[in-house]
């Protein structure tokens, strides 16, 4: 089985054949793939977009509305396959659509503080035998000590591991869209399956682009924690990284004209409660940038 013919059965567009193989794998117990499956279209259907020069990419309504297609499809056969699996797989989601910060307690006492334009999505057995959740966007975790039932983060292709720890997870705050995994209190151990396990003690971050080696550095907590204060801090900051945090805290998106202007570094600090268009004003005047809005969620870099 493979993710491919997932797809085409969950769209209608499989063959008889195809149909039947399909249904037959899906009567058995194993449904990881599924899961795995249905996880990547919920992140596909909520990533952000992507800062690309010049790139205009009106289709992601269209995109979007396919892949929750598949995915309602797929909650639709689990509820009506009850005669083959009993239990089916039923699923969560605490979704921070607001301008401020969110804290969630999970049933197991656990603390989620989630940022804005965030998710978290977990199946509705958690805590019975797992504690497993699956991150988009960034969250700061207080997790409750239970040795039986270890604490998952799924982010990506990484999965973060503990017994009662305090971190925090960043997906969307990086251009070129690594994962930053920043280690506050206690010990947790980062994974890739048949890639890497690496093992954090406090202070230190594991920061990790798709396809390559993860990189264990220190971290200052005002540069990780500046938005549980209320604030978006900069140190020497590159540019396409600066603009691409301020796109994830404010749900907008910004696209540079000229990916030179991405490598100047900018220093400062701004309270979260100030308009985005005042900190686009102040990034531009201190780079001589203009932000041309092209719509009520998009703006353009223009170089003077």
């Amino acid at each position: 089985m493979d993710k491919q013919l997932l797809e085409k059965y969950f769209k209608g567009q499989c063959t008889p054949q195809e149909a039947v193989k399909v249904e037959s794998w899906l009567s058995t117990a194993d449904t990881m793939l599924l899961d795995e499956f249905m996880m990547g279209k919920w992140e596909e259907a909520n990533s952000p977009v992507v800062m690309k020069p010049r790139v205009h990419q009106f289709w992601y309504g269209a995109a979007a509305a396919a892949i929750i297609g598949i995915i309602v499809s797929i909650a639709f056969f689990w509820q009506h396959r009850t005669a083959v699996r009993p239990v089916a797989v039923k699923w969560d989601t605490l979704h921070n659509t607001s301008d401020n910060i969110q804290l969630f307690t999970m049933e197991d006492g656990s603390e989620v503080w989630l940022n804005t334009h965030s998710s978290i999505i977990y199946q509705n057995r958690y805590n019975q035998e797992s504690r497993e959740l699956w991150l988009h966007g960034e969250a700061y975790f207080k997790v409750t000590k239970d040795e039986k039932r270890p604490f998952l983060v799924h982010t990506g292709h990484l999965t973060t591991t503990v017994l009662g720890t305090v971190f925090n997870i960043a997906t969307s705050n990086m251009a070129d869209g690594s994962i930053q995994i920043s280690l506050l209190e206690g010990k947790v151990a980062v994974s890739k399956p048949d890639s890497f396990n690496e093992v954090l003690l406090p202070g230190q971050m594991l920061n990790y682009v798709n396809g390559r080696q993860p990189q264990l550095t220190n971290f200052e907590k005002n540069d990780v924690l500046d938005w549980k204060k209320g604030k978006i801090h900069f140190n020497h900051t590159r540019l396409a990284d600066a603009l691409t945090r301020i796109q994830q805290r404010y749900g907008c998106r910004i696209v540079l004209d000229d990916p030179l202007l991405g490598k100047k570094k900018i220093s400062g600090e701004f309270s979260r409660d100030m308009s985005l268009e005042k900190i686009l004003a102040t990034l531009g005047y201190v780079h001589d940038i203009s932000f041309v809005q092209i719509n009520d969620t998009t703006y353009e870099t223009h170089s003077k």
